[in-house]
């Protein structure tokens, strides 16, 4: 599903280049589980970031089903996203001026047919007595699960998750973690979840590590 090919991404000072990520070799297959771990700025969000187009790589070629889908002009890639992708970040991103269900909705350009996909997810995720509120009425816990039903109300192919539970408590965390986990089981979508925290996906079928911008396949408990 995922081919990257020397993919580096380098941030140019005056004084010297910085590489975010150096070159980095990776292959994601279709349904795969991958958790991605590593400290603070190692580069791990950047690897998610190019992965998913929502960053440009210095150099070297990313493709997807076996496009290259760098080469894409931004419509392309925003429309790739859109029909291809879902996202949930450490921060919600929910507008504040619309419902939660009408946030839930904003991927979503065709909405005829949809009432019963929303019912669907968000009784999976205890939101159907919430449709009606505001993000400002909402706990944080509850706010990053309106973000987790607008990732995949548009049952989306590949889920990338950029640290989805660091604002949340350890029961909070694990519950969102179990929800996207659930949904790519059973749809055969691919999931990329990074995270600080090795022990958040101690238990996924392949974890990879970020560390001083080098990616390495993690063996230890293989």
């Amino acid at each position: 599903m995922f081919e990257l090919k020397e993919v580096a991404l380098i941030y140019e000072t005056k004084k010297q280049a910085l590489a975010a990520l150096k070159s980095t070799n990776l292959i994601i297959e279709q349904g795969e589980e991958v958790g991605v771990f590593g400290p603070s700025g190692s580069g791990k969000s950047s690897l998610l970031f190019i992965m998913s187009t929502l960053k440009e790589p210095s150099r070297g070629e990313v493709k997807y089903e076996g496009k290259e889908i760098t080469a894409l002009t931004p419509s392309a890639k925003a429309e790739l996203r859109r029909k291809e992708f879902g996202f949930v970040f450490q921060e919600h991103f929910l507008i504040n001026h619309l419902t939660v269900r009408e946030n839930i909705l904003v991927p979503i350009r065709d909405k005829r047919g949809i009432k019963r996909r929303v019912e669907e997810i968000t009784t999976a995720l205890g939101l159907e007595d919430l449709l009606k509120r505001f993000p400002y009425e909402l706990s944080v816990g509850q706010s990053q699960r309106v973000a987790v039903a607008r990732a995949l109300i548009g049952n989306p192919k590949v889920v990338f998750a950029d640290e989805p539970t660091a604002s949340l408590d350890d029961e909070n965390g694990r519950k969102v973690i179990n929800l996207l986990r659930s949904y790519c089981s059973k749809s055969g979508a691919t999931l990329v979840l990074v995270s600080h925290s090795a022990e958040i996906i101690a238990d996924f079928k392949r974890r990879i590590k970020v560390e001083n911008g080098q990616v390495y396949e993690d063996t230890v408990n293989a």
